[in-house]
This record gives C-alpha cells, structure tokens and sequence, in this order.
C-alpha cells in the first residue's frame, strides 16, 4: 500500500468517526462547528488525491508499462529482403530508325529475243541455283538458221582448200618456168663465147664474116628467149601472189561463216532463260504459249541470303556516320535479331527528307526476312562499360534518385540501427550485421526494366532488388535470396 492510500484512510477517519456519533448520539449536537471546518478542506484534498493518481496511471499506461513489456520481449528479426549485384555490361549509345530492307541481288528477267514460250521449267517461290533453266522460248527456226550457217562454213572452208591447191599448181609452174629460165641464161652465155671465138678467128682470117654474123644473131636470139623466160617466172609470181589472196579471203570467209554460226548458237541460248545466281522465283506473269518480246517481264528472282537495310539518318546526326558502324535490326520486342556494319554512306542529302542514306548488309539466316520489309534499325554510335540495376531497386526522395545497398553495420557508416515500422526498443546491432544503407545515386540511361547507375555504386555491391518501400535507412535486413539484375 502506497503512502498517499495511507494518509487517506488517516484523513477520513475522523469523518468516518463524526458520521457515526451524528447517528448514535444526538448529545454531539453542540460539536457541529467543527465538523464544518473539517469537511471544507476534505473535497480540495480529495479532489488533488484523484488528479494525482490520474497522472500516475497515464504515466504508468503509457510509460511504465510498455518498458516493461518490451524489456520482456526479444527485438524483431532483421527484415528480410531480396538482395542482387548490380549487372556489369556494354551501354550503348544509340538511335532507332525506321527502314527499308532490300535484296542485295534482286532481277526481273526478260528476254532478249522474240518468241513463243514452249515451256515454264519453275514456280513461284521455288530455290534455284545460279544456271538453272527456268524458261524456254520456242527455237526451232533459230536452230534451223545456225545450220544452215553452219554449212556455209563447210564452203567456205572447201573454197579455202581450193584456193590453196591453186596456189600449189602456181608454183609448180613456177619452178618450171624457173628452170626454162636457167636453161635460156644459159644459151645465152654459151651463144656470147662462140661469138668471142668467132671474133679472135675473124680477126686472124680463119673465118668468114657471114658465120661472126651468125654467132651474132644466135646470140640475141638466145637473150630473147631468156627475156622471155624471165617474163614468164614474173607472171607466174602474181598467179601464185593471186592465188595466195584468193585463199586469204576464203579463210575470212570461213572466219566470218564460223562467226555467223557462233552469233547463232549465242542467240539461240537466249532462247533458254537461265538463273543469273541462286534465289528464290518470284512472280511469274507469263504462261505456256504467250508470246513475249525483249520488253516483256518473265519473272522475278531475288538472293535474300544477304540483305540490305537502307536507313534515312536525319541530317543533324549523319557528321557521326562511318563505314563499319554497328547496326543491329530489332524485333517487336526491342531485341536485336541481325547484326550488321554500315557500309555505304550516301555523299548528298535528300533534298526532300533532309536525311542521308546509310546502308548496311545483313545475314539472313533462316530466311525470316523479307526483300522490301520495313524494319527497326537501331544504329550504335558509341559504347562503353556500364552497372545496371532494376527500376525496382530505385527509390526518389527530394528530387535525389537512393538506391539501398547490404552492407556491414560497421563500414555502412551508421551511427544506430533504424527501428522497424511499429516502433519498439532501440535495437542493438553487431559490427557485422548487415544493415540497408541508403546512398545518393546519379542515374544514367533507361535499358529495358534496368537502368544505368553512373555514380554512387560499385561493380559488387549487393544491392536490395525490390521490396524498398518498407526499408529506411541503417534497418537491419536479412538476405532472402541473391538474383541477378537483369
């Protein structure tokens, strides 16, 4: 019993004792003064008594208590939350641009003859290799033509054999003229020493001059037929000469037979059309038995093995252009699914655009794309090495972007441990404890559901993935799970 219950059992005694002789006695009458002045200091005290153990039990309530009731109770766990590492990549600075995808080897074939087509060797969409036939026009007439030039080499190379017997009769007439020749040199030698002699027999008139005479005319009898001789060998020399040109121009004959003949067979190959490189067929327009000109399209062929995507780059952007840039195509989703280098950079801007024309080949494996498609085109200007952490790990206070990271409570840099949302005792931590701190983070770009940090985080840092709305800073956590940032 407390000493204020005390005092009060002591005060209201008398008035206990008074109250009983007012109903015992009636002598006690004379004493009712006093019993008035005691009662006027009864109600303040009895009222001061109730404010008092008012106060007292609020304090008791409110402050006694609750000590006494967590003094009993264990601190709460640390709070368990999802802990990742910040992921280590390539961030890249880019732009995506709508464009057009066209094959790299894309023909409509047409003919370089007329005719009629006999038959259609493919469909559309068969694969064809590079000198498959895949038409024939009708060609009969035009074979027909290359025999019979085929036989007019056949003359001409006869004309030429003829020419060059002619022109070895020639000389076999020519040798014999050309002895006939000799023989008249001869003669005439022969005729000039019997004149000599009969000259030196003259003069010593062992002779008449009747036979000096005829040794005379022997001897230009004899110069005449050699004259006539050499006459003959010369003429003979332009037969041969003759004879020779007249081979020479049937061997151009033949030349020109023979050139005929192979112009033929060329045209006569046009009349079978062929793939020009492997493909796929196209539309085919045509069908047996139409009529077709050097104008008239047959069908189209088109190599989508390698494709080619044609990008307009506004003009503020294409000082940054080079051959070899990096240029990925992107599905619906944003991800890349080809990747290819720039290698064409258009010198001129489209005056109706203002943009420059950038080009860049592509694989297409698996045939997923198609000549004419339109694409995403995102073109890569620069990259460099970058952390990367979910949105969900990001918190926004005051304008400033924090991100928590599992730390020891002894480098967190921590004075006290926060206490968990409900209150309770201040909770005592270890050095080693691991405790959410809160640090000031400089975003950089948006990737996906992850976002670049440029300050404020370090490649290992274990960071609290998500779950952030129900941390503060230097609360005590427990790892519920290490995932990857993604």
């Amino acid at each position: 019993m407390s000493s204020q219950d005390t005092d009060q059992n002591l005060e209201l005694k008398p008035s206990a004792e008074l109250s009983n002789h007012a109903h015992g006695s009636e002598s006690l009458t004379p004493s009712l003064p006093p019993q008035n002045n005691s009662r006027r200091f009864l109600v303040p005290l009895i009222l001061g008594l109730l404010v008092l153990g008012g106060v007292g039990w609020v304090i008791f309530n409110r402050v006694i208590l609750p000590i006494l009731m967590f003094s009993n109770m264990a601190p709460p766990p640390p709070l368990a939350v999802p802990l990742g590492q910040a992921k280590v990549t390539t961030v890249e600075e880019s732009s995506d641009y709508a464009a057009t995808l066209d094959s790299r080897q894309s023909v409509t074939l047409q003919p370089k003859v007329s005719g009629q087509i006999s038959t259609i060797f493919v469909k559309a969409g068969d694969r064809v290799q590079a000198g498959d036939i895949l038409i024939q026009i009708d060609a009969d007439q035009q074979r027909a033509q290359v025999a019979s030039r085929g036989a007019g080499v056949n003359t001409a190379a006869a004309d030429v054999e003829t020419a060059r017997a002619d022109v070895d009769s020639a000389r076999d007439t020519l040798r014999s003229l050309q002895a006939k020749q000799a023989s008249a040199q001869a003669n005439v030698q022969l005729n000039q020493a019997d004149y000599k002699r009969f000259q030196d027999l003259y003069a010593a008139g062992a002779t008449s001059k009747q036979s000096l005479e005829q040794k005379r005319n022997a001897i230009q009898t004899a110069q005449a037929e050699l004259n006539q001789a050499k006459a003959d060998v010369q003429a003979q020399n332009s037969a041969i000469a003759r004879a020779q040109a007249q081979v020479m121009r049937n061997q151009q004959a033949v030349a020109q037979a023979q050139a005929n003949v192979s112009e033929g067979r060329a045209e006569l190959r046009d009349y079978t059309i062929t793939a020009p490189f492997a493909g796929v067929v196209g539309n085919i327009p045509v069908k047996q038995g139409d009529v077709v000109s050097a104008t008239t399209p047959l069908l189209t062929l088109s190599q989508n093995q390698q494709l080619e995507v044609q990008i307009q780059v506004p003009l503020e952007r294409s000082s940054l252009l080079r051959q070899g840039q990096l240029v990925k195509l992107l599905d619906d989703a944003g991800k890349a699914v080809r990747t290819g280098q720039i290698s064409f950079v258009a010198p001129n801007v489209d005056p109706a655009t203002q943009s420059v024309q950038a080009k860049a080949a592509f694989a297409n494996a698996g045939d997923t794309l198609r000549t004419a498609q339109f694409v995403r085109a995102r073109v890569v200007w620069s990259s460099r090495s970058g952390l990367l952490v979910p949105t969900t790990a990001i918190s926004r206070l005051g304008g400033k972007d924090f991100i928590f990271i599992a730390q020891s409570f002894q480098s967190s840099g921590c004075k006290a441990a926060a206490q968990a949302e409900g209150g309770g005792p201040p909770v005592k931590v270890e050095p080693g404890q691991t405790v959410a701190a809160q640090k000031l983070i400089k975003l950089g770009k948006i990737i996906g559901n992850d976002q670049e940090v440029l300050e404020g985080l370090e490649a290992g840092d274990r960071i609290v993935t998500s779950g952030i709305l129900q941390l503060q800073n230097c609360l005590p956590i427990a790892e519920a799970g290490i995932t990857k940032a993604k």
